[in-house]
């Protein structure tokens, strides 16, 4: 199976391995692709790679002592009766060196008994740290990895020497999986850059084909996925689905979102920031304009997908009756999100900051600033004729008006197609659409 992307990650291992001891913290959200790079950085290296199941302690203990048994070709551990996570830590960590040791999924651990997390400190601060290893811990939940594992409360704080949050692939790396790089960009736009995500996807030759299975299927993936994603990190999940679904409807003020909840504001807040803080949602401010107007929007593709395709349609997919109605959406919201990447990744222009701007009902979908200059640009999810792309750089143009910026302004637009684009670049206007995003 192809490993994609992931160099800057292997660099910074690299490092690491090179000016052992070390001790690195890995996290990223489920299937970011943690263990597979974790794999990858083992191979051709003197490995004890451990991943915990979800199970209780006692499963776990006897599972890492074949782990070590296995690995050290030593019998005896298989033979030691204890329940505690320092002689284990203490029995690998007097057997090793010149290695690598990688606890995967350290979570799992930490729920099933959190004192491996001072156990595993004396062990690093007694033993570990004094020899030629690099140690490795890795997890998948967020909530859990900041605070238990990176905060300044944990027993492990202070001891890493490196930290490293697994994002998903960008769009560019996420291409990679598809042969049709248009359908590529389609199925990013509704999963995201999740590997396993876009594999699935590259089997089938059309979104339709695709949402139909995968999306609008009682067995499909992810017609349950949100509540894997979402029921790992949170309890409550009838307040937060609520939340997500008031948000997916159009409600992205938090006046609103506690409206559409019966709440009061206060009362929603600490959920919209717990959302935020595991990078489900986003909260947007306006460039160019007052911090104190602030918007949410859904940040994770999949949820977006979900609470705007699936769940308005659970009796519809049981029925066999689901349609693809709010795909536009879908693609309308994402294709915002996917333009602002684009500049970031290609930078077809210079500017040092970029984000949306609003203003009592105007709104622009991404002002670009550049000292003196601030670009303007439409995103339209739509094939337009040059009449239709004239119309909205007017638009454009008359909204600039109501914009405070005392230089001057260029303006632009990118859709999924663009009729006679170089004509209006030969007019000074910017002007992408899918063609320039390969």
């Amino acid at each position: 199976m192809q490993f994609i992307d992931r160099e800057r990650e292997m660099k910074v291992l690299e490092r690491e391995w090179e000016n052992r001891p070390s001790f690195v913290v890995l996290y990223g959200r489920r299937r970011v692709g943690k263990t597979r790079l974790l794999r990858e950085f083992s191979r051709g290296r003197k490995t004890f790679f451990f991943t915990f199941p979800e199970a209780i302690k006692e499963v776990q203990m006897r599972e890492f002592k074949r782990a070590i048994a296995s690995f050290l070709g030593d019998e005896l551990i298989l033979k030691v009766e204890t329940d505690n996570w320092l002689d284990l830590l203490n029995y690998l960590a007097g057997s090793v060196d010149g290695c690598l040791i990688v606890l995967d999924e350290f979570t799992y651990a930490i729920k099933s008994d959190r004192k491996i997390l001072s156990d595993l400190q004396r062990v690093w601060d007694g033993v570990l740290s004094e020899k030629n290893v690099m140690l490795v811990i890795s997890g998948s939940l967020l909530g859990m990895m900041w605070d238990d594992v990176l905060s300044h409360a944990s027993p492990l704080y202070g001891r890493r020497t490196r930290s490293i949050h697994l994002k998903p692939l960008n769009y560019l790396n996420a291409l990679k999986f598809f042969d049709d790089k248009t359908y590529g960009i389609k199925a990013y736009m509704l999963v995201g850059g999740i590997p396993p995500y876009l594999r699935l996807a590259s089997r089938y030759s059309s979104v339709e084909e695709f949402i139909g299975e995968e999306f609008l299927s009682d067995y499909g993936l992810f017609y349950d996925e949100p509540y894997v994603i979402l029921g790992e990190e949170l309890r409550e999940l009838k307040t937060y689905f609520s939340i997500l679904r008031a948000i997916a409807e159009g409600n992205r003020r938090l006046e609103r979102i506690a409206n559409y909840l019966g709440l009061p504001a206060r009362s929603v807040y600490p959920y919209l920031e717990t959302l935020m803080r595991l990078g489900f949602v986003e909260k947007e401010t306006p460039i160019l304009g007052s911090r104190k107007v602030s918007l949410y929007k859904i940040s994770d593709p999949v949820l977006l997908s979900w609470f705007l395709l699936v769940y308005p349609q659970m009796v519809d997919i049981a029925s066999g009756t689901a349609k693809l109605d709010d795909l536009y959406r879908v693609f309308s919201v994402r294709f915002e999100d996917l333009a602002r990447e684009f500049l970031l990744l290609k930078r077809p222009i210079e500017f040092e900051t970029l984000g949306r701007w609003w203003f009592r009902g105007e709104e622009i979908d991404i002002v670009v600033l550049n000292g003196n200059t601030a670009t303007l640009i439409e995103v339209k999810w739509k094939e337009l004729s040059e009449r239709d792309a004239r119309g909205v750089l007017r638009e454009l143009e008359s909204k600039a008006k109501l914009v405070r910026f005392d230089g001057s302004f260029q303006f632009g637009i990118i859709a999924r197609v663009i009729e006679n684009k170089d004509g209006l670049r030969e007019e000074g206007y910017l002007a992408w659409d899918l063609e320039d995003f390969f």
